[in-house]
This record gives structure tokens, C-alpha cells and sequence, in this order.
């Protein structure tokens, strides 16, 4: 399967954003980073969608 340079990017940003929350030291950073992680996680089944959409 062929990613769009989209959804490489926003695959990457998920992955580093989970990468950063296992690191913070604290809960608040923590759910910042899970929450833009969530963000990204998104827009890759949004992008996903349009991709099997037949409209």
C-alpha cells in the first residue's frame, strides 16, 4: 500500500507525539502529547476514508 506524503507525515508526527507522552515527566505533557497523538491518529482515518470513498 502507497502512502500519501500526507499521511507518511501524520503516521510519523502519531508515532513521535506516542514517543514523547511514554517520556514526559509529567501528567500534564503527558496528555498534551497523547492528545496530539489522538489528533494525528485522526487525520490518518480521515485521510483513510477518503481514500476507500467511490464518491
Amino acid at each position: 500500500m502507497q502512502m500519501s506524503a500526507d499521511i507518511e507525515f501524520y503516521v510519523r508526527r502519531e508515532r513521535q507525539e506516542r514517543q514523547l507522552a511514554e517520556r514526559a515527566r509529567d501528567t500534564d505533557g503527558r496528555h498534551v502529547h497523547l492528545e496530539l497523538a489522538r489528533c494525528y491518529a485522526q487525520l490518518i482515518a480521515d485521510a483513510d476514508d477518503k481514500r476507500h470513498d467511490p464518491a
